[in-house]
């Protein structure tokens, strides 16, 4: 396949998988774009598998510390396919609730290549997660400390414990007093010695939320303060096995600049290992959660444009994607994405449009003053950078399906790794109400006289309720009655 000459402004380094063809067409590791979408529909998302795997091994390059251990922050993108991608790479798992344990057993990740690490946890969640036995659970507070305690001594066992700490950094317009994770750093010894007292907890590792930061200074503080606790930990009688510093490594969207893993890796390494030798502590195993720097710049989705119009301030092109279930990043967090003309990426940027989303709400709008050629009805859009958080954050609003995922793999064949929603799906909640509720009830609330609700619900194979074992008992006195 030539290279055509691509129009300036279109294609950032950070896309090395995205070309164009003698079209003009985006073609994503050998694959044309536009056959993706007639293929799959849209919108859709693609992601590029060798992208993902070369960022996992940048990843693990970037750091020359003898005792590092990887873990895919999954709740950036859970799709199993990604899951198995990272545990094939050699990384661990980041869970953030029981649902993402359950997403990486399905990955075939050991539990004890999962760490529990959400704020949020129930005494069910952590019975169920210290009794398939993953590597640890973090804590956050010294309530939770005496509610693990709690849960261990009801199911038996010792928790193994990962305590959070905030090591309240501020570096510029970072910022960690006002987090919501983590034990504050004057409680911290407070906590440890908790669990050291504690007949149901075992304190393995001490742990840092890194999320959102824009100073790899950051880590150098935090590891500085963790290690210092880990001293204390020492003197106490316990030997820490575990530093787990977070995710929060940057991925740009736009035109964006952020620091890059390669930027303080070594150096950090290199400190990390001084630390520990300077405070007379044997060497932790270093815990990292990349998450969004794995998979956001390996994704993006493809839209089509539905049709075009005029306003007052300019023209506007109405998409199949929306703000509310393909690209919510745009409600939540504001950003800026990159939106290119799939099949028209030889032809200059002359125009400056708004894009529409699909659904009847007004903030539905994916872009203002997009620069993009000529444009019109049924051609076709791709939007950059959408490869974390975009697809799990989205919703069914509108009762609009959500996108299908497809991922290109290193041999140029594209798999479906995530079907499109079904109706059936999406009602099936309320479906199975109306199946078990009694359908006097149900006329008298409601207009469903359209709705066929006595066949809907005397049809249920599966309803032990009582209300169908009554439809049942009438049924019989009635067969009685006519012999």
């Amino acid at each position: 396949m030539k290279a055509s000459s691509i129009a300036p402004g279109y294609l950032r380094d950070r896309w090395r998988f995205a070309k164009a063809n003698r079209k003009g067409e985006l073609v994503l590791d050998g694959v044309p774009a536009n056959q993706i979408a007639q293929k799959y529909g849209t919108p859709v998302y693609v992601l590029v598998e060798s992208e993902i795997r070369d960022r996992l091994r940048r990843m693990r390059a970037a750091f020359s510390y003898p005792k590092l251990c990887l873990q895919f922050a999954g709740k950036c993108n859970s799709n199993l396919e990604i899951l198995r991608l990272c545990r094939e790479e050699g990384f661990e798992l980041d869970a953030s609730s029981v649902g993402e344990i359950i997403l990486g057993l399905l990955a075939d990740f050991t539990p004890e290549e999962i760490t529990f690490t959400n704020l949020f946890k129930s005494d069910n969640d952590i019975a169920f997660a210290a009794q398939i036995g993953v590597a640890a659970i973090t804590a956050d507070s010294l309530e939770e400390l005496e509610r693990m305690n709690h849960v261990g001594q009801r199911i038996g066992t010792k928790i193994k414990v990962f305590v959070r700490i905030n090591p309240e950094i501020e570096l510029g317009n970072y910022s960690t007093k006002k987090h919501k994770y983590g034990i504050p750093l004057k409680q911290a010894k407070k906590a440890i010695l908790f669990v050291l007292k504690a007949k149901h907890l075992e304190i393995v590792g001490l742990h840092f939320h890194g999320s959102y930061i824009n100073d790899p200074k950051a880590y150098f503080l935090a590891a500085e303060k963790l290690l210092k606790l880990a001293a204390f930990s020492t003197q106490k009688g316990r030997v820490i096995q575990f530093i787990d510093l977070g995710g929060g490594f940057p991925t740009p969207i736009g035109n964006q600049k952020v620091f890059e893993p390669e930027d303080f890796g070594q150096e950090f390494s290199e400190f990390f290992e001084k630390t520990c030798r300077k405070l007379g502590i044997p060497l932790p195993t270093l815990i990292l959660e990349p998450g969004k720097f794995i998979v956001r710049s390996a994704g993006l989705g493809l839209m089509r444009v539905v049709s075009k119009k005029p306003l007052l301030h300019g023209e506007v092109l109405v998409t199949d994607g929306s703000a509310y279930s393909f690209l919510p990043d745009v409600l939540f967090l504001n950003e800026k994405f990159d939106f290119l003309p799939l099949e028209k990426m030889n032809k200059p940027k002359t125009n400056k449009y708004d894009l529409a989303g699909c659904t009847c709400d007004n903030i539905d709008v994916l872009a203002e003053k997009t620069s993009l050629p000529q444009m019109k009805a049924d051609d076709l859009l791709a939007v950059m950078d959408c490869g974390a958080y975009t697809h799990v954050l989205t919703s069914n609003f509108n009762t609009v399906k959500r996108a299908p995922m497809v991922m290109v793999h290193q041999n140029q064949i594209v798999k479906l790794i995530r079907r499109r929603d079904r109706f059936s799906e999406m009602f099936a909640p309320e479906l199975d109400v109306l199946k078990v509720a009694d359908p006097a009830q149900l006329m008298r609330y409601y207009n469903l006289h359209r709705v066929n609700i006595d066949k809907i619900w005397r049809d249920s194979k599966n309803n032990n309720g009582k209300n169908h074992q009554k439809v049942k008992r009438e049924k019989t006195k009635s067969k009685k009655r006519k012999k």
